[in-house]
């Protein structure tokens, strides 16, 4: 009879697990929020400090190409109401000091 309570028991706490919503995930973003504003001020000829001021610092700047700055984007279990930037990834290439290339991947 104890056999059989317990083996009631066991069976009636593990299926209530099921009936429990999911646990929240906090949305983990990592990297420039860039929006389509910033994107449309953006203009091949300016500086690398007027790029900064526009854009933040980037993300990523490669030490074998100093020339090439890499703004990436991206959330992690992102609910649907979380803000999403308008551009993932975004590589921009200087020449002197001065940009010369935009290239939104």
């Amino acid at each position: 009879m104890k056999k059989s309570v317990l083996i009631l028991c066991t069976a009636l706490s593990l299926s209530a697990c099921g009936i429990l919503p999911d646990a929240y995930k906090v949305p983990v973003s990592q990297g420039n929020l860039i929006t389509q504003e910033q994107l449309s001020q953006l203009e091949v000829g300016m500086s690398e400090s007027q790029v900064t001021y526009l854009l933040g610092t980037p993300m990523l700047r490669d030490t074998f190409k100093p020339n090439e700055w890499h703004y990436v984007y991206t959330i992690l279990h992102a609910a649907p109401d979380t803000q999403k930037s308008d551009v993932n990834d975004l590589m921009l290439t200087f020449s002197n000091g001065v940009l010369i290339q935009i290239e939104n991947n």
